[in-house]
């Protein structure tokens, strides 16, 4: 056997699971029956939307973004019916409703293949009995100044926001809400991506968020069902101590000082105001951090336990950056906020893989999900992708 016969053959197995990974998460009836139930007034003729979803994830994993190279490839080998422009313009049109349902509509299927006990950096025992999920919002940036007129002017083009749900057991993106304004607030795509989470079936939820949630009507949301919220707070946020309840003091597990108070959180004419917990952990040369949550049982759940589970947040952070730079969401292939909120789901279901991937690496190794690197499982992700479409193809 010649060198690259030898590197095939050791990689085989691992290329054969991308493979099929591929085939399981983006099956071809999964698709149709997406698009046939979220496409609105779209249709397809000679460019179907299982071969568009091919195409891109092929200029994304095989291609490094890029969807000419990915479309004229397609061409040369009669895999694309129409003309490269064409391709384009479909990808510009893709429905809100479809890219937000292929997210999570394929992140159940992944989960689904998820190794038992796997899954993100363990939680304190006293939330086991609570799902906690991290929301936070992203803007798509560096989106292309296409008309002569935006050339001239500063500053990067927006191509859409997303608010984003991460499942912190697992380490999986599960919903994405989106809106083609770049500069959407936050707060109104919240009710959107709850029904979607709560839609997948999960209880218990304890939404975990950034001081830009802290919005006593969208808490009342939050609460719906047995769900639950650790949320921090803003400056502006009034919040008037109960006086029959003593504050308490302690220190975290990094030796910091807290303080846990009881009361009102909202002034006296405010509609929705609340009782609520309050955990302010002060840090010494740095912001103090200031929570607020329902979980008002001390006992049960501890304040330090849930000061842990919002560091934890940070996790949907560095997914984010994982998503922009590995996974080519710096490069987007479209030119309307459709065509990048669409690009943006399927690199997320493409970070999904990975995770997955991580998951089992791990087990196999008898490490924690964390201790297996992101960039090294992505490198090898793309080229055992490349390796199995080449041992398809000649066999």
């Amino acid at each position: 056997m010649d060198g690259f016969q030898m590197e095939l053959l050791a990689h085989l197995p691992l290329g054969q699971a991308v493979l099929k990974l591929f085939d399981y998460s983006l099956d071809p009836a999964f698709l149709a029956g997406l698009y046939e139930k979220h496409r609105g007034r779209c249709y397809e003729k000679e460019l179907t939307f299982e071969r568009l979803t091919y195409l891109i994830r092929d200029a994304l994993v095989v291609n490094h973004g890029s969807g000419r190279q990915s479309f004229d490839q397609a061409k040369r080998n009669d895999q694309l019916p129409v003309a490269r422009q064409n391709a384009y313009a479909k990808l510009g049109r893709v429905p809100l409703d479809v890219s937000t349902a292929l997210l999570s509509g394929g992140a159940a299927r992944l989960l689904e293949l998820m190794p038992s006990g796997a899954g993100g950096p363990g939680l304190p025992a006293s939330l086991a009995c609570l799902t906690p999920i991290p929301i936070d919002g992203k803007k798509i940036k560096n989106a292309a100044k296409r008309l002569k007129a935006l050339r001239s002017l500063p500053g990067k083009m927006l191509g859409g926001k997303l608010l984003v749900a991460l499942s912190l057991p697992t380490g999986l993106a599960i919903a994405m809400q989106a809106d083609p304004d770049g500069e959407r607030n936050d707060v109104p795509l919240v009710p959107g991506l709850v029904g979607q989470v709560r839609a997948l079936g999960y209880l218990r939820v304890l939404w975990i968020a950034d001081r830009q949630f802290a919005d006593l009507k969208m808490w009342n949301l939050l609460t719906e069902g047995d769900d639950h919220f650790l949320i921090r707070c803003t400056s502006k946020l009034s919040f008037q101590a109960d006086p029959f309840r003593p504050a308490q003091e302690g220190l975290d597990g990094q030796g910091r000082r807290y303080v846990q108070q009881w009361g009102w959180a909202g002034s006296t004419t405010h509609k929705h105001r609340r009782y609520i917990r309050r955990i302010t952990l002060f840090r010494p040369g740095e912001e103090d951090i200031v929570l607020a949550t329902d979980l008002l049982d001390e006992r049960s759940y501890p304040a330090v336990d849930l000061l842990e589970a919002y560091l934890r947040r940070w996790g949907i952070e560095r997914m984010f950056q994982q998503v922009t730079e590995v996974m080519e969401l710096r490069r987007l292939i479209g030119s309307t906020p459709q065509a990048m909120i669409f690009q943006s789901a399927l690199c997320f279901l493409l970070y999904n893989q990975i995770e997955l991937l991580k998951a089992y690496a791990a087990a196999d190794g008898g490490k924690r999900p964390e201790q297996v690197s992101r960039n090294c499982c992505s490198a090898t992700f793309a080229r055992n992708w490349r390796l199995g479409r080449i041992w398809a193809s000649r066999n």
